[in-house]
This record gives structure tokens, sequence and C-alpha cells, in this order.
């Protein structure tokens, strides 16, 4: 299927040919990268895509130190795009007890006038509005380009989905809280802030997870059942949903270890996963006076003793009690930071995402290695891999595929483009199957090339890169300073011309054929630059 607006026959056949073209890519070259290149991987790698003449300041001041000073992002000045942040996008300064308020006000009348509801309702979306629109702007504008290529890593890793019950109200605390605090800090620290934050509870449905009821307590339910008096006792236990495991199962299968496997040291069994959620049951959310998350927060994590199971639990090898209560929890989770099954597992992850799809097994373990020796200390873990032989090997060069939102900001990079909106760019993002904060599966969005090359999302990346360069994504548009110097009248000045300003270096043969066997003789540089921008030269970091 083509999109409207865009030419069936000539275009549309040569952007099928070029999808073809990357699913059988041609052999890669053993010799090292030149400065241009070593420049261009950083920029593609640790920051979304070079913008215009980064790649020659890359290259002057050499990769090497332009990644020390990404990996001191704290000295980067980035006033602007805080400032901006702040101005536009409010709530991600809130404490979660300022989100309900200001985002969720109370109805004054019962039942609420239409009025109330719609007003609530428009709350709602713009809250939702600005934690999508605030990632989006950040990856694009940043000066700290390496954290916000890292937020998206620990955006999938710890996903919640900003779609689920009251987890729109509390995600963009935890994009803060959670993700932007920890995620050059210690990977303990930020699995715990996970673990209590109210947007993960009630996303895996930990926050209604209670003790099984008593044989006792059954016998109660049944005596006062149908009866038209009922004790509040007896009231609060048929309220009570029982053991819920989601969170349990998460923690350990995405989380932390991994995928459970029997024949793996270290694996967890089925039995691990109930015992995990009973341990867990009680931790929570909501108001409370001396339990809350956050300090001055009137809402935030919340541990219930009333709901918790008290009985001895086993897990992972590891005894309890029964009447530690929330402390128990605290000493698993610790325990699972430290294992080693999770220093290979976060490795096995973050090597992929930064190194290639397939990274190699020498690499994991030095890595491992290394999260192990700083009990997880993610900025020398980081540092492991960006410095490794295994980043910098040429085999590795323009290796993996952009996922959309890599290929959306990528691509607002490369045309400098302008944005007084994000509308366009959301909805851009949703119809390649990548809205921001909308993955529904807890896995997080892949990051891997299998998992975005079906042909029939590939075509709305070409629409997009179309309307991007013909000025029409809503809230977007390409300078003129980027079109000036554009050759109109010569196509192979026209070619060399987008190749230096969107590729960075030189060109393909082969995908310059076809692009320019769909262009014709005349080509028009804004269909042109369309066209490289929706290549598989252009997808390819």
């Amino acid at each position: 299927m083509i999109t409207r607006g865009m030419n069936t026959t000539g275009l549309g056949l040569g952007l099928m040919v070029l999808a073809l073209l990357w699913l059988c890519p041609g052999g890669l070259s053993a010799e090292p990268m030149t400065d241009r290149q070593a420049a261009r991987h950083v920029l593609d790698r640790l920051g979304f895509g070079p913008g215009p003449g980064e790649v020659d300041r890359v290259a002057e001041m050499g990769w090497e130190a332009w990644v020390r000073q990404q990996m001191a992002s704290r000295e980067i000045d980035n006033d602007k795009t805080n400032k901006y942040v702040l101005e536009h996008f409010p709530s991600l300064a809130m404490t979660m007890e300022q989100v309900w308020a200001e985002y969720y006000p109370r109805y004054e009348n019962e039942p609420p006038t239409q009025e109330e509801i719609k007003n609530r309702n428009k709350l709602r979306y713009d809250l939702n509005k600005e934690l999508t629109g605030s990632v989006i702007y950040r990856a694009v504008y940043s000066e700290r380009r390496f954290e916000e290529v890292m937020a998206e890593f620990w955006r999938n890793h710890f996903n919640i989905d900003q779609g689920k019950d009251q987890v729109q109200y509390l995600a963009a605390h935890y994009e803060q809280a959670v993700i932007r605090k920890y995620m050059f800090g210690d990977f303990a620290d930020m699995l715990m802030a996970s673990a209590r934050h109210p947007a993960m509870l009630i996303y895996l449905d930990n926050d209604v997870s209670q003790k099984p009821l008593s044989d006792r307590e059954q016998r109660m339910l049944v005596r006062f059942e149908n009866k038209k008096y009922q004790p509040r006792s007896v009231m609060a236990l048929g309220r009570q949903r029982g053991l819920n495991e989601n969170y349990a199962r998460e923690l350990m299968e995405l989380h932390t270890l991994g995928v459970a496997n029997e024949n793996r040291k270290g694996g967890y069994t089925q039995r691990d996963v109930t015992e995990l959620a009973r341990l867990l049951t009680g931790w929570t959310a909501g108001r409370s006076g001396d339990s809350m998350m956050g300090g001055g927060d009137g809402y935030g994590f919340r541990f219930r003793e009333s709901v918790h199971d008290d009985e001895p639990k086993r897990v992972l090898g590891m005894s309890f009690r029964g009447n530690e209560g929330e402390a128990g929890g605290v000493r698993f989770i610790k325990a699972l930071a430290e294992h080693k099954q999770t220093a290979r597992f976060i490795s096995t992850k973050l090597c992929r995402y930064l190194v290639c799809d397939d990274p190699p097994t020498e690499l994991i373990d030095e890595v491992a290695q290394v999260f192990e020796d700083t009990d997880g200390d993610l900025a020398a873990v980081y540092e492991a891999i960006l410095f490794s032989d295994a980043f910098m090997d040429s085999a590795n060069y323009r290796a993996k595929f952009r996922t959309p939102f890599e290929f959306v900001v990528a691509s607002l990079r490369a045309t400098n483009a302008h944005m007084t909106s994000f509308n366009g760019t959301r909805e851009a993002l949703r119809r390649m199957g990548q809205p921001v904060y909308g993955c529904v599966d807890p896995t997080g969005y892949s990051d891997t090339a299998e998992a975005w090359l079906d042909p029939g999302v590939l075509v709305y990346r070409w629409d997009f890169a179309l309307r991007l360069a013909q000025g029409k994504v809503g809230g977007v548009k390409v300078p003129g300073t980027f079109w000036k110097d554009m050759p109109k009248d010569d196509p192979a000045k026209l070619k060399q011309a987008l190749a230096e300003a969107l590729l960075a270096e030189g060109t393909q043969t082969e995908g310059w054929d076809t692009i320019e066997s769909a262009l014709g003789k005349k080509p028009e540089p804004k269909q042109a630059a369309g066209m490289v921008l929706g290549s598989p030269m252009f997808q390819e970091q």
C-alpha cells in the first residue's frame, strides 16, 4: 500500500526496490573507519544522527574527545533546552500530587456536568501531549545527545504504557524520577526507583496484588454472602482481588535476569514468580501521611501491611521469614540488581543497542565483568562499550537499522528542522508503530532491524520523509537555508549536495541508481531530499 499523495508508479516502485536493497545488503569493508566515518558513527549511535556541519566539527575534535564530552553531560550547557521544557511542558517539573491537582480536578457537581467532564478529558489529553512532546523535543534539540539516546534505551527497558489507567497521570514524573535521574548512576538505584514508582506498579498491576484469603476469611465471606448487613471487615475482604504475578514476572524476565531458561545457570521457575509476587504484596500506590514517595509528595509509593502476605517464602534460594514486610522486597530487589545473570542480561542489551544487533560474546563478557566489578555503575558500563574495539570496528559501521523514533529524530536533525508543535511527529510515530510511551507490551519497543523491516510499515517512513522535505508535516518546517545551495538544474551536483547534507559522506551506487531512476532526468530538490531520507542509506546507522 502506498499512502495518498505519493507517486504510486515510478516513485513507489523505487522505494520498494530500496527496501529490498536493505534486506539484501552488500558486503562490509574490512578497512578501518576514516575520521569522518568515525565522526558520523558516534553521532549516529550516540546522538540520533548528525545535524548540518556536525560531522566536520566532530572529525576535527576527534571522536574520542566528543564521546568524553558527552559522557560528562552535566558539564554541557543545556539551558536553552531546559528552559523550553519548563515553559512548554510544565508537568515534567511537578510532583505526582501536583499533577493530580492540576490535570485531574475534582468535580464540583454530582453527577458532573458535561462541561466538567469535557474539561477533565482535555486536561488529560494535554498532559499526555506534554510528555510525548518533551521526549521528541529533547531528542531533537538537546545538546546532551548521549543522554537522550540512553533515555530512549531505558524507557524501553523499564517500559510503561501511558495509556493504561492512572499511568497517564504518573508517566511524566516517572520519566524524570526514574529514567532521567538514574540513567548515569547505579543500576540498582534505577531498579529500585522503578519498583517503587506508582506508574510501574499500576502498569503491571502490583498495586492490586494482595495476599490470598485464608480458609477462615473464605468462610466469613460465605457466611455473610447475600446478607443485607455485612461487617466492614467482611466487605473489605470481598474487595480483595488476590495475588497478581505480572510485576513479579517482568521484574525478573525483563528488568533483571532475562527470560527463564531451565538449562541456564541461575534460571528461575514459575514457583519463584509466585513466591516473589507474594513477597511484593502490599507494594502499592496512594496517599499516605508518612510513607509517601519523594518526601513532599502527598501521592506516591505506599506499603500496605494489611494486604501483605506475611507467611514464609523462598525465592531463587533466598529465604524470607514473612514478618519482614516491605524490607523483604527491598532485600530481594537489591539481590537481583547484584545477580551475575542480571549483569550479563543488561550488558547484552546495551551492547546490542550501541554496537550491533548480534554483539560478539567477547564484548559482552568484558562489559558484564565491568558491571559486576563496579556494582552496576552505568557510566562505567557505557564507557566500557564505547571505548571497546568492537564499537569502532568498521564491520559495525552503519550496521544497525534505525527504529521509527530514531529515524524521525535523525530526519529532523539532518534537515535542521524547526518545530512549532509536535502533533505531526506524534502522528507519524504512531503510524510507524512506535508512539512515545505507547508500547502496550512490557517488553518495550525492539531496537533490532528485524522488528522494523516490514515493507507495509516502511511505507510510512517514506511518506514522512517526502512530506517533511515538502513542508507537509504538521508543526515542522525545513528552513530555507537548507535549500539555499541545492542545485536545481544539475542532477550530478544535486546528488553530491544531498549526500553531503543528509548522509554526511559519499554515495552508494546501488541506492543512488534507484533514486535517480525514480526521479528522472530533472530531479526536484525537495522530492530528491525526501527520497534520500526515505532510502536505506539514511535508515542505516
